[in-house]
């Protein structure tokens, strides 16, 4: 069933559906699209919800602190939501988030949200510096988004993608992420080169990629 307050509608001219960490549907619709065509469309998309809903059941690596937002996750850490009324800014400690007092309630997620995408501009941009001098490589352009579905992406103008939800993994992971970049800087596509470049860099990258793809729901976090 879609409840609908998950109906968010703005200028868009398309709808979208996706189930969220709760299994929940979402639905984004054109501001003046009748109701009937938005249910009906849910309708025939029935099969594919319910699969979405059941993987997500199943998915015995959702964090489901993390995915109620009662915690949240830095760097691999897990952090608890702490309000303090003795600081002006979001940051953490010892295992912690501490919240400012002043922050009104219902702007909390949003200010978090905007703590960690600065986070991700430093962390992941020094990382990016950090692969280049090792690799002697440069791409043409660095990006941090907010990408539905990858972690990363590199087009064949050089220019390197990087989820900011990356900041969330742990650091072995994001650095993956990045390697797994600029080696397509070298070769574009996934062949047997291109895995062999990754091993040289990252002799355990099977193992990274698998962990990375137990941490696929991360990407789903902070959507709304």
């Amino acid at each position: 069933m879609l409840d609908p307050r998950n109906i968010y509608r703005s200028k868009r001219k398309t709808l979208a559906l996706f189930v969220d960490l709760h299994g929940n549907l979402i639905v984004k619709a054109p501001e003046r699209l009748p109701d009937s065509k938005i249910f009906d469309f849910v309708k025939s998309k029935q099969d594919w919800i319910a699969t979405r809903q059941h993987q997500l059941k199943q998915n015995s690596y959702i964090n489901r602190n993390v995915a109620s937002q009662n915690s949240y996750l830095f760097m691999g850490q897990e952090l608890v939501p702490v309000i303090s009324q003795r600081i002006k800014q979001i940051s953490r400690q010892d295992g912690v988030l501490l919240i400012p007092a002043k922050f009104q309630s219902d702007k909390v997620v949003s200010k978090i949200e905007k703590w960690f995408k600065a986070q991700a501009e430093i962390i992941l941009n020094e990382r990016v510096r950090y692969f280049a001098a090792r690799l002697n490589m440069q791409p043409s352009e660095v990006a941090i988004n907010n990408n539905k579905t990858r972690w990363g992406s590199c087009d064949t103008k050089r220019r390197i993608n990087l989820n900011w939800r990356a900041v969330c993994l742990a650091p072995n992971l994001f650095d993956y992420i990045v390697v797994h970049e600029f080696c397509h800087l070298l070769e574009f596509n996934h062949t047997k080169n291109f895995w062999t470049i990754v091993q040289t860099i990252l002799p355990d990258w099977r193992v990274l990629r698998k962990h990375l793809k137990q941490m696929n729901w991360v990407l789903m976090l902070f959507r709304k």
